[in-house]
């Protein structure tokens, strides 16, 4: 979460969204800062905001949960910047990696598994995220897929004149264009039942060729079913740590910084 006081915005970072790639610019270029986590919400920046902070405009980047999967996926083949295997960034030592990660992780690399044994596996609940506690709280949403000219907009309705691009950053490495290199015939059905209710709710499609798509009542009811009870766990049950990101990462750093700062 980055907060800037001078532009009267606040920036939530949700995963696989480039939170990182953003909050390094809004640091750099518009004297934001970091502001409780890097993934922290809405309803957690609300107990303890000012109420002018509380008018600030407020936005966010939407992906689509279908390219998180094999972001997620692909991310974990390549142990990208050795995150998976690193004991400091353990949830039990404070870290994000949690142990549901690690089993994900160690499947793909026992098993050598394809996406379509991962997906197969793993995905097999309606997909929800934190898109769904954080959406409805936003002055503006960012698509993800239209992120250069969603960014500028949402900096020039937060009131900035002439923004700045956004740098490129954080490509996956390994990573595939075609969707349907992943999506295939063999797991079309799975993917519509687990993604369908999601894509629904915030307008997107399934791939083109896949024609009409039909999505199952019992997903729908299922969707919504575990998203009451995610708001209900998130606000209530879920625990965070107050430790820094850690030192070398984009937010880390600008958390020390911020500190050294107040000094």
């Amino acid at each position: 979460m980055i907060i800037s006081h001078k532009y009267k915005f606040l920036f939530i970072g949700l995963p696989f969204s480039a939170s990182s790639a953003i909050s390094k610019e809004l640091n750099l270029e518009y004297q934001a800062e970091p502001f409780l986590r890097k993934h922290s919400l809405y309803h957690e920046f609300k107990k303890i905001a000012t109420k002018k902070e509380l008018s600030y405009f407020v936005f966010a980047v939407l992906r689509n949960p279908m390219e998180i999967a094999l972001t997620v996926y692909e991310k974990m083949r390549a142990n990208a910047k050795g995150n998976f295997t690193n004991p400091e960034l353990f949830s039990e030592n404070g870290g994000h990696i949690t142990k549901e990660h690690r089993k994900r992780f160690n499947f793909i690399h026992d098993k050598k598994a394809t996406f379509q044994q991962y997906f197969k596996k793993f995905y097999q609940k309606p997909y929800d995220n934190l898109s769904s506690l954080t959406i409805d709280n936003c002055d503006y949403v960012i698509r993800y897929e239209n992120i250069k000219e969603n960014y500028l907009t949402a900096l020039k309705k937060a009131g900035i004149t002439n923004p700045r691009p956004l740098p490129v950053a954080n490509k996956t490495a390994g990573k595939k264009k075609d969707i349907l290199k992943y999506y295939t015939e063999e797991i079309k059905e799975q993917a519509i039942f687990v993604f369908g209710p999601f894509l629904e709710k915030y307008n997107y499609s399934f791939p083109e060729k896949w024609g009409k798509v039909r999505v199952p009542l019992k997903s729908k009811l299922y969707f919504k079913l575990l998203s009451v009870l995610r708001k209900i766990n998130h606000r209530y049950f879920k625990k965070h740590t107050n430790k820094n990101s850690l030192k070398g990462t984009i937010y880390g750093d600008m958390q020390r910084k911020q500190v050294k700062k107040r000094g």
